[in-house]
């Protein structure tokens, strides 16, 4: 299957066939990893941004032009690599814990603490949330619990699961699909 172009992986993606997903993500996983390192100069955040690169890739695979694949997926890297680095900065470009401790009483972050009643509803909306996961099959439903209330990144979570890294990024995939249709269904 590795000898087959992005074109028909793709194709074979579309069609339902797991293992094109698994060949596209070992041809493109080494470079993107490389491409990540270089811009981040840091192994742990590049592999955290491969995870989430390949997060985003699978929810827009199907709107993806075969030919220019290898260039929107390191587009989507790039993008993905640059949010982690101005969430990783604070006001004035320092790193927030620094820009918190250093910056003088004038020029303290804004309060971003939600009010009682905005609190109150995020409660709700994570009850209502959870409620909807537990209406997953099983293996989705443990991948998102692993990834969102575990905090553990995908290779964690696929060696837990004994499944290769790209089961366990379809899952989660598949599962906030299926999560998000419920919620939209729940909420018209």
């Amino acid at each position: 299957m590795t000898d087959a172009t992005d074109r028909e992986l793709l194709d074979g993606f579309r069609a339902g066939d797991g293992e094109a997903l698994d060949a596209l993500f070992q041809r493109y996983e080494a470079p993107v990893y490389q491409f990540l390192v270089g811009l981040l100069r840091d192994h742990h955040q590049a592999e955290d941004v491969l995870q989430e690169t390949f997060v985003r890739a699978l929810e827009r695979l199907d709107g993806v032009d075969p030919d220019h694949l290898r260039g929107w997926l390191f587009t989507v890297a790039y993008h993905q690599a640059m949010l982690t680095r101005r969430k990783a900065k604070g006001k004035n470009g320092l790193p927030r814990i620094v820009a918190v401790e250093f910056m003088g009483d004038d020029e303290r972050l804004p309060d971003v603490l939600p009010g009682p009643v905005r609190e109150a509803e995020r409660r709700e909306e994570a009850q209502h949330i959870r409620e909807l996961l537990d209406q997953l099959p099983p293996h989705q439903r443990e991948v998102i619990r692993q990834r969102v209330y575990e905090g553990k990144r995908f290779r964690e979570i696929a060696a837990d699961l004994e499944c290769p890294l790209n089961t366990a990024l379809a899952r989660m995939h598949e599962g906030l699909k299926r999560l998000r249709l419920l919620w939209e269904q729940n909420h018209a």
